[in-house]
This record gives structure tokens, C-alpha cells and sequence, in this order.
């Protein structure tokens, strides 16, 4: 597709849909950056002015196509907060063709399966989950809106620990227009489709009449729902059964894969993945309804990590390892010993893939306190936890105040239900075959955010909770100024024998990912993370002498100066060793702001470099 050519650009741009310049103006809308793309449209990341809110743009990569008309009518028919908004619908024309486009709510946040490798989550985090996306559903379905590609890669997890579900482009509604398949099944992804539509695609070419397409219902929305946490809970996919297994067969199962599932949680999955539609629940609200009672009255059992902590190689543990000559070679054995190498290869790398499954590794999971479920006692204490937290901001600013002048902190002396009827639907889908109630009240949502730390720590008191709100808000420039960065010192003897040991020399840095916390997007043009004073978590992201790849820099970093200053003063591997060290951020000068940053809100690319030194600035 080509642009006029303009006094700045003498020859036409040739512009491709899936990979539009930073600055490219759809309408009134100017490309900020690309988020990402899928097999029917690539999504941008735009504003309407310099500096305002941020949309996400969903742009067609064919002209004319339908299923952003689709996503459009269904998205107006929602209004719930589990399901991303609607703000603006548009054609972008360029040449002779016409484009269309979709501008929606800016979720920000990780995609389900990748919420759950940056944790080791709780049954109670992942119950959670399943109740909303199964409200987030029961919505739609309410509407009559069937999703149709519900899977972990399309539900979005909030830093707040709400879900969000996204990309409704295959959709079904009742003034949804027919998408044309070569399969007759409706768009989707395959692991999630369920038995009845496999069975249905493998006797069509035989039976069905050449315009039938598969019944889609509400039931194969719940099956896919069953498939998406079956994976988030074991880390892989339901087995394919298609014909009737027994009905406890599915949880059963499930718990030998994870035996910290709880079985309340398993049988829930377990039903979602029945083999007949019957056997699945009445609807994906009667579901939601069953996990919200059984979590408030869910023991600590529930609070317990679903996954194994990796601790470091046994000292007992066997390795396996490339075995050296097993002797001489026969003649003409050659070849079947070369065609053997690569087969056991494979072995190895398949075994050492199955050791690391389902394991986390506790430094690269956030270690904060588990903040308390979301339970009808814990709702009457947010407002209260507002207040206080915002008191305490105060005293910890106090507290900043009189260390950096020298007093001790401690001297305070020195200062009902209805049916929906069966109707039928266009040639592409189908309703239930049995009428499924809805209620008619509004859902019940999250009103007290759901932690995404790590499950196993402890808080002594509720007063803990109420400290580290106001430490948080303190650190996100609650306190007037920045926090005052110590003055130049040597590095410890022990750290500089330390990167002697680990080959590190004066001088030579290391590629790392800046803050671990924060989403890895930048691959995307023109992509900056906002940074502040305290801690920081970094990630290496290539061999730095003996340090391997993924290792993690514990460190501090400084925001009020015109460059960035950073500290790192310890070190871990993979291997769960830990290393004391003496690093900088970036070089002896810092590293430099982004544009945009300001007193308070320090932008900053989301990767730099990492220098030893043998004394800090």
C-alpha cells in the first residue's frame, strides 16, 4: 500500500499493516508503538494527542474484513468489567484500500500463562481466576455472545489482579454475518476445541451438506475455559480423549499431574473438560457462583504455592551427561551411531524439560506479603487501609527525613432466575440445545485487588499490610524529593575477590533486562518503563565471565540527578548461588532518561548495561 509523498519523504512510503511506524496517523489516532499481532490483525498501542491516554488499536491486515465488523457488535453488546471495552471502530484508507480498524481499552499487564510463570500462584489466586473469567463469560453469554477462542493468550491479568477478556474478532451473536471456513468450524485454536466439534470436523466431509457448519454452543466455551486452566495448573494440555471416559477420570488425573490442587479446584476443571456437553456446568455463572461460596469458606490449604520451589541441584542428584567413546567402533556402524547422537539428544533435552516443569525459582518471583483475599471482611477494610496507609506515607517521610539528617528513627524525643429461550442461530454456530438459566442481577466482581506476589510469605500483623502500603506510596514520590544517593566508597575486599573468582574485570559490562518486575516489551519501537527510587531486580541477558545467563543483579537505583544511578551489590545464577559484587548502571555517568520523564516520573529504556568497578561513583 503506498502514501503520498510528502516535501519530507520524496519517495512514496510503501507501509505494511502489521508493522506501522511510531508517528503513523490512523485518523485522529497517532501510533505510539506496536503491541503485537495475530493471524487476522496486528495491535498498536495509540493516542489521540502528545502525552494523552493510551488505546490499543487493532488493525485489519486484509481490506475489508469481516470479523472486525463482528468483534465491533459484540463488543457494544457487553458492558462488563471483565471484558475489554470498545471505544472506537474506524476505516484507515491508504491507496485504493480500506482498513479496518478497532481502538479498545489499553489492558495493561501479562497474559494468563505468563501471570502465572512470573508466580508461583495460590489455588486461591488461580480459583479467583476461573471465577472471573467464568462471569467475564457468563456476561456474554447472557447477551447471547458466544467467544468462541477463549484460551489463556486472550485473558489479560491486570497488576491489580483483575482479568480482563480479550480478542472477540471469532465471536458469535445474533446479528454477527457468517465467517466462510474451509473446515466449517469456527475460527479458534485447536487444543481448546472440544470433542464434540473434533468429532463433528472428522464426519462432516462425509455427512454434513456442504454449507453446514458446526453447531458452536455455550458448552464449547466452558470446555475451552476447562482447557485453558488445566494448563495454567500442570503447565501442559488435558489428554484428547474422544470417546466417554468415566466422570471422575479428568480430575483424577489432574491431581496426579499436580498433587497440590485441591480437589474442589480439580473437580471444577474436571467439568469443564467432561467428554458430553451435559455433564458440563449448567452455565459458566452457576460456575462462578460454586468457586465464589467454596472460597469463603477455603482453609489455608488454599494459600499454599501450587508449584515445587527449585532449590539447587541435589549433591545426590544424577546428571546425564554426553557419554565419551563407548570403545572402538565396528565396521559399519558408523552411520547408525551418527543418526543414534541426535535421537538422544532429544531425550535428554525432553527429560531435562519435564525435571524443570512445574517448578519455580523463588528470586525470579516477587517476594512481598500475600495481601488477604478478597472476602466480604477484607472489602470493609479497604477504605480504612486507604486512610491509614495514607497517614503512615506520612510518618515514613518523616522517617526518610530525619535519617538522611542523622537523628535515629527511634528518637521520637528529638522529634431470582429466568430462562433464555432457544432460538436459532445463523449457519455458523448454534445455541445450547437445553435452555441455560442466567441470572438477572448484576455480577458480583473483585472489589479488593488479588495479590500477584509471592503466596508463602507471611505478615506478622495486619499493621504489616498497612507499612508496606505506606512504603509503597512513599516510594512512588509520596515524600517530597528524591531519595539522596550515598557519596563515592571503595568496593568490599570480599566483592572484589568475588568477581575475580567469577573472571569479572574492571570495566567490562553485561547486557541486562533493568527492572525483572516490570513486562519485557522491548522489541517495540520507542517502548520505556517508568522507574523510582529503592530496589531494583535485574536480569543478565547473555554470559558475563562465569555469570550465566539469567542471572539475577540485587541492586539500588537513583532517579533525581539528570542521569539515572544505579548500584548493584550482590548477585545470583540460576543454580540458586549467590555472589557478592560491585556493579554500576549503565557506565561511571549513569544511564540516561527518556524523554517525557519528569520530576517523579523517571522514564527509561528497559534495557541498559551493567559495569564492574572496583569503587562506586
Amino acid at each position: 500500500m503506498r502514501l503520498e509523498s510528502t516535501s519530507s519523504s520524496p519517495r512514496p512510503r510503501v507501509l505494511s499493516t502489521q508493522a506501522l511506524p511510531v508517528g503513523t496517523r490512523l485518523d485522529r489516532w497517532s501510533v505510539a508503538r506496536r503491541i503485537g499481532g495475530g493471524g487476522n490483525g496486528t495491535v498498536y498501542e495509540v493516542r489521540s494527542r502528545p502525552g494523552g491516554r493510551s488505546y490499543a488499536l487493532k488493525l485489519a491486515h486484509a481490506p475489508s474484513d469481516l470479523r472486525f465488523q463482528r468483534e465491533a457488535r459484540a463488543l457494544r453488546l457487553l458492558r462488563h468489567p471483565g471484558v475489554v471495552r470498545l471505544r472506537a471502530t474506524g476505516i484507515w484508507h491508504t491507496g485504493t484500500a480500506a482498513y479496518p480498524y478497532l481502538v479498545l481499552e489499553y489492558v495493561r499487564g501479562s497474559t494468563l500463562y505468563d501471570w502465572s510463570r512470573a508466580r508461583n500462584p495460590t489455588a486461591r489466586h488461580v480459583a479467583s481466576l476461573l471465577a472471573q473469567s467464568a462471569w467475564a463469560l457468563d456476561a456474554a453469554h447472557r447477551r447471547r455472545v458466544l467467544h468462541r477462542d477463549f484460551k489463556g493468550d486472550n485473558l489479560r491479568i491486570r497488576d491489580d489482579g483483575r482479568l480482563v477478556v480479550l480478542d472477540w474478532g471469532a465471536s458469535w451473536h445474533p446479528e454477527a454475518s457468517p465467517l466462510t471456513s474451509a473446515t466449517r468450524l469456527p475460527p479458534g485454536t485447536g487444543p481448546y476445541r472440544s470433542p464434540q466439534a473434533l468429532l463433528w470436523s472428522m464426519q462432516a466431509p462425509r455427512q454434513a451438506a456442504p454449507s453446514e457448519h458446526y453447531p458452536y454452543t455455550v458448552a464449547d466455551d466452558l470446555y475451552a475455559m476447562g482447557v485453558t486452566f488445566h494448563r495454567l495448573v500442570v503447565e501442559q494440555y488435558p489428554p484428547l480423549v474422544l470417546q466417554e471416559p468415566r466422570p471422575p477420570l479428568a480430575s483424577a488425573t489432574l491431581r496426579v499431574l499436580n498433587p497440590r490442587v485441591p480437589e474442589p479446584l480439580a473437580r471444577w476443571i474436571g467439568e469443564l473438560l467432561a467428554f458430553t456437553p451435559e455433564a458440563r456446568p449448567a452455565s459458566a455463572g452457576s460456575l462462578a457462583r460454586d468457586v465464589h461460596e467454596a472460597l469463603a469458606r477455603a482453609g489455608p490449604a488454599w494459600d499454599a504455592p501450587l508449584f515445587d520451589w527449585y532449590e539447587g541441584a541435589s549433591t545426590a542428584t544424577r546428571t546425564t551427561q554426553e557419554e565419551n567413546g563407548g570403545g572402538a567402533v565396528a565396521p559399519g556402524e558408523e552411520a547408525a551411531l551418527h543418526s543414534a547422537r541426535p535421537l538422544r539428544e532429544s531425550r535428554v533435552q525432553l527429560h531435562r524439560e519435564k525435571r524443570w516443569r512445574r517448578r519455580r525459582v523463588r528470586s525470579e518471583v516477587e517476594a512481598q506479603c500475600t495481601t488477604e483475599s478478597a472476602g466480604p471482611s477484607a472489602q470493609r477494610h479497604v477504605s480504612r487501609r486507604i486512610r491509614i496507609a495514607g497517614a503512615l506515607s506520612l510518618v515514613v517521610c518523616i522517617a526518610g527525613a530525619l535519617a538522611q539528617v542523622g537523628i535515629p528513627p527511634g528518637n521520637t524525643a528529638a522529634l431470582p432466575a429466568q430462562q433464555l429461550a432457544r432460538t436459532e442461530g445463523p449457519a455458523d454456530t448454534g445455541l445450547p440445545a437445553t435452555a441455560h438459566p442466567f441470572p438477572i442481577a448484576e455480577f458480583p466482581w473483585p472489589a479488593d485487588a488479588m495479590s500477584t506476589t509471592e503466596p508463602h510469605a507471611r505478615c506478622a500483623t495486619r499493621l504489616h499490610h498497612y507499612l508496606l502500603a505506606a512504603f509503597s506510596a512513599a516510594s512512588l514520590n509520596a515524600c517530597s524529593g528524591p531519595q539522596v544517593r550515598p557519596g563515592p566508597e571503595k568496593c568490599p575486599v570480599e566483592a572484589l575477590e568475588s568477581m575475580r573468582r567469577l573472571e569479572l574485570p574492571i570495566g567490562v559490562g553485561g547486557f541486562i533486562q533493568l527492572d525483572l518486575q516490570q513486562p519485557d516489551d522491548s522489541d517495540q519501537t520507542n517502548y520505556s518503563i517508568v522507574v523510582s527510587d529503592g530496589p531494583i531486580t535485574s536480569r543478565l541477558d547473555e554470559t558475563l565471565g562465569h555469570l550465566p545467563t539469567n542471572t539475577l543483579f540485587y541492586g539500588r537505583i537513583w532517579t533525581g540527578g539528570e542521569r539515572i544511578q544505579g548500584r548493584y551489590t550482590r548477585v545470583r545464577t540460576p543454580d540458586g548461588s549467590e555472589y557478592p559484587v560491585c556493579f554500576v548502571l549503565g557506565n561511571a555517568t549513569g544511564m540516561p532518561k527518556d524523554q517525557g520523564s519528569r520530576p517523579g516520573y523517571t522514564r527509561v529504556h528497559p534495557w541498559s548495561n551493567a559495569m564492574a568497578v572496583d569503587r562506586f561513583p
